[in-house]
């Protein structure tokens, strides 16, 4: 009977330092470290949608309309969110209008991520990540962008674009300090 005590306890301790578990007769698994470990992109996938928010951030900075439109679906949908003095505010922005303020602005528009957080699932992506933003070099505001892409036969194209607005401290602005003028 001793021997089958030791047999026992040792099964379970086995057990219970193993990733897998059974139960009955139903064996589970030990979840992931992250909910959203099993959607880490490959290397390829995170560098090429990263690249295309990016190209975003490149035709601001350019007032370029076309590389713009290059990047964004043409039905992308844009919400921004902001907290002044108390009072929240959300506002949308088109393809058509963000192309004519960009084209015809009279400084850079200066948008620059950090630290970006990618998750895939498919043809699916979505981007996290911290950003500031310049026109030209005065300081405007910073927050976080969520970016929604689909991959096409043209690469990643961005099909939801979502922000916040802040000012700091409440958001960080750029480890690497303001844009170079």
């Amino acid at each position: 009977m001793k021997r089958l005590s030791v047999a026992v306890t040792a099964a379970l301790a086995l057990a219970a330092c193993s990733d897998t578990d059974t139960v009955g007769s139903v064996q589970t698994t030990a979840p992931p470290a992250s909910p959203l470990e099993a959607y880490a992109p490959t290397t390829q996938q995170r560098t090429e949608a990263v690249a295309a928010l990016q190209r975003l951030f490149d035709a601001l900075e350019a007032g370029d309309a076309d590389l713009l439109r290059s990047v964004l679906d043409p039905s992308v949908v844009m919400h921004s969110t902001e907290t002044r003095d108390g009072q929240t505010t959300f506002g949308s922005a088109t393809v058509d209008a963000l192309a004519t303020r960009i084209s015809t602005s009279d400084v850079r528009l200066i948008e620059r991520m950090w630290d970006p957080v990618v998750v895939v699932s498919g043809s699916l992506a979505t981007i996290w990540t911290p950003y500031d933003f310049y026109s030209g070099t005065t300081f405007s505001h910073c927050g976080v962008d969520s970016a929604t892409l689909l991959h096409t036969d043209e690469g990643w194209k961005i099909v939801a674009l979502s922000w916040t607005r802040l000012q700091p401290p409440a958001c960080a602005l750029h480890p690497e300090g303001p844009p170079n003028g």
